[in-house]
């Protein structure tokens, strides 16, 4: 259904929704241990409903309210070990459009035992799973793709295993959610460089908070003749997770990141509360992000304020902040000079090409813009307004309504429900602000 979004600068207050990469995490380990525990949550996304329903379907009960989810975890037989109910049958889950979901759901699936069928949806399906698939069938999987289907069957085995750190994190995540509770310790190399890095800081956060740890070094090899750093993990098996009987999940800066980058576009300013200053997620870089662009920040460890400054063009690593490239981009546009944002090839791979969406968005917009391989180049000064195309990428929906914040002229998406992927409250939380 398409919206058409009023031009002019917001101001007021937001309370953040809950992380999702922190809920899937927190899910997942409260399902593999012993207690019952109840996860508050704010707001919905319906990838982390995906990981929950599929949780479910395992053999571990998750039921979600609109303020949390509680989770029973996974039986066990009588020496204490994980025993899902198995009937023999093959286990359908259904991931939705989740690349987290699908990912992490692969591993678990190996580490039950259990025979499934993962059920992708819209552009989940282009998104790779090599070198990953390769990684489990190596340790013991089965593992088929079929049109839209992937078949995972057999148990997952402990040992040596070896990714690169430059296709996803979320491989690397899952092998840290599963890894410690096989019998037999494993060691994980992750070749260098680590792209969205802070994604498995939050995994081990997630794991400290359940108990659990793994440890982690450097291992030096040589590549052009110069010294690279890959990361080792040693992950100890036999290990239970031990969540708090009760917990709440941490704001979520990559929701956040719009209605900052709101606030750097409005003289009154806009303030956002539910940030956690002890964050481990990567997007926690908005913060230094905007203020590079110029605007003026002020923060408590309860709210964050955000107001118009002197916004001029910067340069934006966005293989470390893939999710804030839209975002920023619509700041760009009405920063003043070029900004550049590089190493966005990982952006190819999302719910949309989103490196070419978010360019054609700008473009769009009356906004030069231009890819140069894997460089979005965007000169600022002044957005338009007019129609978009959000290619179904609830990321791409969110930014224009950032667009409409710095725009002359109203700003009109064909597609406003694409934002339940990760922020179903995203437009009643706009339209409280101040017009």
């Amino acid at each position: 259904m398409s919206k058409t979004i009023p031009a002019g600068p917001r101001s007021g207050l937001f309370h953040v929704p809950s992380s999702k990469s922190q809920l899937h995490r927190l899910l997942i380990l409260a399902a593999l241990g012993r207690e019952p525990v109840l996860i508050g949550k704010q707001d919905a996304s319906a990838d982390v409903s995906a990981t929950a329903a599929c949780l479910t379907a395992l053999g571990a009960p998750v039921a979600e309210t609109e303020t949390g989810f509680l989770v029973t975890p996974f039986p066990r037989d009588a020496a204490g070990h994980l025993a899902p109910p198995s009937d023999g049958f093959l286990k359908v889950l259904y991931c939705r459009e989740s690349g987290t979901t699908l990912r992490f759901m692969m591993a678990l699936a190996g580490l039950l035992g259990l025979p499934v069928c993962l059920i992708r949806e819209g552009n989940l399906t282009a998104r790779p799973l090599a070198p990953f698939d390769e990684a489990l069938r190596a340790h013991g999987l089965t593992i088929e793709e079929k049109g839209t289907n992937v078949y995972v069957s057999g148990r997952l085995q402990a040992g040596t295993w070896q990714l690169p750190g430059n296709v996803s994190s979320q491989f690397i995540s899952a092998l840290l959610l599963t890894l410690p509770f096989l019998a037999q310790d494993s060691a994980l190399r992750v070749g260098s460089p680590v792209e969205s890095a802070a994604y498995l800081d939050m995994t081990e956060q997630a794991l400290g908070m359940a108990g659990m740890r793994v440890d982690k070094a450097s291992m030096a090899h040589q590549e052009a003749g110069a010294m690279s750093w890959d990361t080792l993990y040693w992950i100890p098996g036999r290990q239970e997770a031990e969540l708090p009987r009760e917990l709440k999940a941490e704001g979520d800066f990559s929701a956040a990141a719009f209605f900052l980058c709101m606030g750097a576009l409005s003289e009154k300013g806009l303030a956002v509360t539910g940030l956690s200053p002890e964050s481990k997620q990567g997007d926690m870089a908005v913060l230094d992000l905007i203020q590079q662009f110029g605007a003026d920040i002020g923060a408590t460890p309860e709210v964050i304020a955000v107001r118009k400054g002197q916004m001029q063009g910067i340069t934006v690593d966005a293989s470390q902040v893939p999710d804030l490239v839209p975002p920023l981009a619509m700041l760009a546009a009405a920063a003043n000079g070029e900004s550049r944002f590089i190493n966005g090839s990982r952006l190819r791979d999302k719910e949309s090409d989103r490196l070419a969406g978010t360019c054609h968005m700008l473009q769009a917009l009356g906004v030069q813009a231009q890819i140069a391989e894997d460089t979005l180049l965007v000169t600022g000064g002044k957005i338009r307004g007019g129609q978009v195309e959000t290619l179904g990428d609830h990321r791409l929906a969110m930014a224009a309504a950032v667009a409409a914040c710095g725009a002359s002229e109203d700003v009109t998406i064909d597609n406003e429900d694409c934002v339940a992927k990760s922020f179903a409250g995203f437009w009643d939380a706009f339209e409280t602000l101040n017009l």
